[in-house]
């Protein structure tokens, strides 16, 4: 469709009197993509207003993900929950969202000024994100009206939730369902995709072929598309990148072939989970995207973090590290060789290491809100040492990244429990995003 538009364009050598400013140069390096650089001309179509190429793209894509509709973005899934957040709490603020929500719901929460309250999370033997506490769901779901109910499935980490289950309590208390399938994009290739939601965005640069930052909303309530087209155009820029544009038309056009990447990469895994390790452990569960390789460190005489360490002086380049485990990404585009070799060093690392009791329990805690994010965010404030910040009230988001997910936000209480946490984590090499200060609002709990 695009690409084919834009051969189709380079082939009449018209000359670009006109943005970008490199004009397709030859004095530019030949390995960046120049050439094929567009903007917003006759016959390419505009992102924002679509009428031709993307109307026929985001049917492709709707059609694919079984949805009403579909919504490009350039500015990543991000983008997307901007837009969704600001339509969906339009006649109604309240807003319910998994604590452990990327940290883009909180800033859409921000902007928008919702009052928030949190579903509770559970963690596995690891620490790592599993799951949701579905009771709390619906107590909370019972008890007052919210505009949305915003969770993440599958988690950072691969953990899927149980979306049946929660779209059912949403529409027993007619409350809209907006899902962060940022990490999920492939799962269609799997039959984990389950549709089962009102709104989801996702992310086709994490695990499929499109560039980065390249996403989309999935709309299966047509009575939102209005409001979501609106919005994004809002958060969206008025020159995305036809770059990202035609990876996301190469990537629909080889939906199909996808198929058997994926049984490619099937095998792959299998051949990787069975791997006899004695001391390091692949964590596998039946609700979990295996492509997600989780390597539990616990019980050993080495943390998450030594072993990215260890794995990137053998030259593999990992996602994400924790105290307890390493956090690697494969998809479909992995070569078989890649995992030859990723075995040999996993098998060589597991033999090196001793038993340990390094065991321990990191929940993410629930701290106590004192203000709500847009009240807190416009307090004046001030920097305190986290050695004496006891009982001050946050006037930032403090979060381990990746991947992003909040140990505290504005408006909440510093006890005891959030500070033993954060140093914590810094004790265990975590990169937090604050050092010896954090800011506080000018008043204090006494």
């Amino acid at each position: 469709m695009l690409i084919k538009k834009i051969d189709e364009y380079l082939n009449e050598n018209t000359y670009p009197f006109h943005m970008p400013g490199h004009k397709r140069s030859e004095l530019l390096r030949n390995d960046l993509a120049y050439r094929r650089d567009f903007t917003e001309i006759e016959g390419l179509d505009n992102l924002n207003d679509p009428k031709e190429i993307f109307v026929e793209m985001e049917k492709a894509i709707a059609k694919n993900y079984q949805v009403k509709d579909a919504i490009i973005s350039t500015n990543g899934s991000t983008n997307g929950i901007l837009a969704a957040i600001r339509s969906l709490s339009k006649n109604n603020n309240n807003l319910l969202i998994q604590r452990s929500s990327h940290k883009a719901v909180y800033n859409a929460a921000l902007i928008n000024k919702c009052k928030v309250e949190y579903i509770d999370i559970i963690t596995d033997e690891v620490s790592a994100v599993a799951g949701i506490d579905y009771n709390i769901l619906e107590n909370k779901l019972k008890s007052k009206s919210h505009g949305a109910v915003v969770v993440t499935s599958p988690s950072y980490e691969g953990y899927i939730l149980d979306l049946e289950k929660i779209y059912g309590i949403c529409q027993k208390y007619e409350t809209k369902l907006f899902v962060d399938l940022a990490h999920g994009s492939h799962l269609y290739l799997n039959d984990l995709y389950k549709n089962c939601f009102d709104l989801a965005v996702t992310s086709f640069h994490k695990n499929l072929s499109a560039l980065t930052p390249s996403a989309a909303l999935l709309v299966n309530d047509e009575s939102l598309i209005g409001s979501l087209r609106e919005n994004m155009a809002i958060f969206q820029s008025s020159s995305p990148s036809y770059l990202i544009l035609q990876s996301i038309d190469e990537m629909i056009e080889n939906f199909d072939k996808f198929y058997g990447m994926m049984d490619n990469l099937n095998k792959n895994l299998d051949e990787l989970y069975d791997l006899d390790l004695k001391n390091l452990k692949l964590i596998n569960h039946k609700d979990k995207d295996r492509s997600k390789i989780l390597i539990s460190c616990k019980n050993t005489n080495i943390s998450g973090v030594e072993l990215q360490e260890i794995l990137r002086k053998n030259k593999i380049e990992i996602e994400m590290a924790y105290p307890s485990y390493a956090l690697l990404i494969a998809s479909i585009f992995d070569r078989k060789e890649a995992f030859v070799y990723l075995k040999e060093v996993l098998m060589k690392i597991d033999k090196a290491l001793l038993k340990a009791d390094n065991s321990y329990k990191f929940t993410y805690p629930k701290p106590i809100k004192k203000y709500e994010l847009f009240e807190a965010y416009e307090k004046e404030k001030s920097k305190v040492k986290l050695n004496r910040a006891l009982n001050h009230i946050s006037g930032e988001f403090v979060y381990a990244y990746p991947p992003g997910i909040p140990i505290i936000t504005p408006g909440e209480i510093l006890d005891k429990n959030i500070l033993a946490s954060l140093n914590f984590m810094k004790s265990k090499g975590l990169t937090i995003n604050i050092e010896d200060d954090i800011s506080c609002l000018i008043d204090k709990i006494e």
